[in-house]
């Protein structure tokens, strides 16, 4: 760690700040920020509610981009699109920025649970689907609370037993409602968003985002780490696909996002051990990799999956077989 002494000056004070060279509140104004360092890194690191702000309109800003790439390439791509580290990256800059490095590697070990509960709230979402939103939307957001809550109680300390059960656990989820209630894939939309739409998205999920970095300056890093994982990219996207493209278009998304979703824990991963390496532009940089690469080795497995993990289905619940 670089740490430099800044003097910012002017007629009516005079303020001294230690910063971090790759200390910056988002990954492009990171890269701005290789200019400006000297006088708005200091300035970013003392005014507290001013990174809430940026992480809410960069947030939003992001996941209306990615929802938007999603419903033109179906709903296979457009799963994976909408899981890429999204929230999760804008939301672990800002902790770090706000809280520390520490507090984010703090953080870690509860992520993966979050992600697991995310996991459940969209099969449960899914199979909700085919009542009225009504009945979905606080059926599903209920399972995520209650579980949110038990996981908090519980606290498992152990990030690599956390990330087994995650991706066990998510399979069987995936298997569930690939074979055991048969939902077939969809191809490309012809339906685009409307304006309004796009904003209530943009909206909800940057509402999320600065909301959680809000209150990591409040409650412990685990219940922090809990709270950065809900499904807010995962609650929005459903419910408007569902009214802009229909059920059968959501529930087809849905199912392809319990396993893409899982390129975050992968993302979790890099920031567990390259913040602390090589710094948060940098460790942004490299995690953020690690997940796109696991993206598009995804696309790739997902086929393989839907074609023989069948196989693995029935001798987990032969009944099913022939149906």
């Amino acid at each position: 760690m670089i740490k430099s002494k800044v003097n910012i000056k002017d007629q009516n004070y005079n303020l001294n700040v230690k910063v971090n060279h790759y200390e910056a509140p988002g990954l492009i104004i990171s890269l701005l920020l290789l200019f400006w360092e000297p006088v708005f890194i200091p300035f970013m690191m003392e005014f507290f509610y001013l990174n809430v702000l940026f992480s809410f309109l960069l947030a939003g800003s992001l996941i209306a981009l990615l929802t938007l790439l999603a419903e033109r390439f179906g709903s296979k791509v457009g799963g994976l699109i909408v899981n890429l580290p999204s929230n999760i990256l804008i939301t672990l800059i800002f902790i770090s920025l706000t809280q520390g490095i520490g507090f984010v590697k703090e953080m870690a070990p509860a992520m993966p649970i979050g992600m697991l509960i995310d996991s459940i709230f969209l099969v449960v979402f899914v199979l909700l689907l085919r009542y009225p939103l009504f009945v979905v939307i606080p059926g599903s957001l209920g399972t995520w609370l209650a579980l949110a809550m038990a996981a908090n109680q519980l606290q498992m300390q152990s990030l690599w037993i956390n990330i087994l059960i995650y991706f066990g656990v998510t399979l069987l989820a995936y298997l569930l409602v690939e074979h055991g209630w048969h939902i077939p894939a969809m191809g490309k939309s012809g339906k685009r968003y409307t304006p309004l739409q796009m904003a209530i998205r943009a909206a909800f999920a940057g509402g999320i985002v600065g909301g959680v970095v809000l209150i990591s300056g409040y409650v412990p890093a685990y219940l922090t780490g809990i709270v950065s994982t809900f499904p807010a990219v995962l609650f929005s996207s459903m419910v408007i696909l569902a009214l802009n493209q229909g059920k059968a278009f959501a529930r087809a998304t849905g199912k392809v996002m319990i396993l893409s979703s899982s390129n975050i824990v992968i993302y979790v991963v890099g920031v567990y051990i390259f913040f602390p390496m090589v710094g948060i532009i940098a460790g942004t940089l490299i995690s953020f990799l690690m997940a796109f690469l696991y993206v598009l080795a995804l696309r790739k497995v997902i086929p393989f999956l839907e074609k023989n993990s069948g196989k693995w289905w029935f001798r987990i619940n032969p009944e099913t077989h022939g149906k």
